[in-house]
């Protein structure tokens, strides 16, 4: 039975030409094997979902494998976690990745390269169909490129510490907008049967994820504040001693308004509060493919009184974002709402990467 650490740890040792690769050689384990849950990587050594091609005679052998979608091919079995490694290189040293030496100046540009080579579903074809296909699992591997820094410790190719310590204080607070107080439940805005509170924690569970996935540490604050007793002011006083404080929402208007936008308080928001409300907005928006109501003119700055309790304190950068208009047309609430609270927490941490 392989173990998962025992991988990573082999992985960390193990030199290999390009060392600045090894977080996109991890990401692909992360993602392909489900951090080592796979059946293919336990018992078969396979954290890839390599299949068997006649290069990989000398380092791997044949095992017959079912996969969670049901189906059924030869894939490579490693005798240890060593060769497991060593082999992920001997996989792509083949004619059909020829060339990848000369795309690996940074982790995106190899990771590009090889997907679109047929590493993923073929070489390309030139379809939308294959395009997006393929973009979407490079994004896929990028989004997990901080947490296989973070498990390596490693160094980028300037010799600097890319899984450096971000953070100066407690990391980053979440707050989840509305929900119980001592004067009941407050649900937000709601639509037919869809409650903003819902919506809020959904988004604020799967930022925390993100973030945790990165080393950085970050907790999730879930108290719904009522105006009438200053608790907004209160809520955000509970920033106090973190890097960052974000309370997360969900829009509302007259039901055909849509877009992004990350709020700061008007009289006590700074330069860096405006930076990551800016770089927020633009990401949600991107994710969820919606106006970034920011960048096309809003102003985000509002007397808000969770972020007036925040700004009051210690924290570093403050600021409340609205996800998305909860009321107008959205396919899937609970999958937008994941997606945007994903982009939250990449926000966050491209915030505090370039503010150590």
């Amino acid at each position: 039975m392989f173990v998962w650490d025992d991988f990573v740890q082999a992985l960390k040792q193990t030199g290999i030409e390009f060392e600045h690769l090894k977080v996109i050689q991890l990401a692909q384990a992360i993602l392909e094997s489900g951090r080592g849950k796979s059946d293919l990587f336990k018992l078969h050594g396979n954290p890839y979902g390599m299949k068997f091609r006649r290069e990989m005679r000398a380092i791997a052998d044949q095992v017959t494998y079912t996969d969670s979608a049901g189906e059924t091919d030869i894939y490579c079995k490693f005798d240890d976690v060593e060769e497991a490694v060593k082999g992920y290189w001997v996989f792509i040293d083949r004619p059909v990745y020829s060339g990848w030496r000369t795309s690996n100046k940074t982790p995106e540009d190899y990771i590009k390269f090889i997907a679109y080579a047929g590493y993923i579903g073929g070489p390309f074809d030139g379809s939308d169909d294959d395009r997006q296909s393929k973009d979407a699992y490079v994004k896929k591997i990028l989004d997990l490129v901080p947490e296989a820094e973070t498990l390596l410790g490693m160094s980028s190719p300037d010799g600097t510490l890319t899984a450096r310590k971000t953070w100066k204080a407690g990391g980053v607070l979440l707050e989840v907008g509305h929900g119980s107080n001592p004067g009941g439940f407050e649900p937000g805005a709601v639509v037919g049967r869809i409650r903003e509170y819902d919506l809020n924690k959904i988004a604020a569970q799967e930022a925390q994820t993100v973030i945790l996935a990165a080393g950085v540490p970050c907790t999730i604050t879930d108290f719904g504040g009522t105006t009438a007793r200053n608790d907004l002011y209160e809520i955000g006083k509970t920033a106090a001693g973190f890097d960052v404080f974000c309370s997360i929402h969900h829009n509302t208007a007259n039901g055909s308004a849509q877009g992004a936008e990350v709020l700061i308080h008007n009289s006590k928001g700074d330069a860096a509060d405006l930076a990551l409300a800016q770089s927020m907005s633009a990401e949600i928006a991107a994710e969820l493919g919606i106006r970034d109501r920011i960048a096309g003119g809003r102003d985000p700055r509002l007397a808000l009184g969770v972020l007036s309790g925040a700004e009051d304190t210690n924290v570093r950068v403050s600021v409340l974002a609205e996800l998305y208009f909860m009321d107008a047309p959205v396919a899937n609430h609970k999958d937008w709402s994941e997606r945007g609270g994903k982009a939250v927490g990449r926000a966050i941490l491209k915030w505090l990467a370039a503010n150590p």
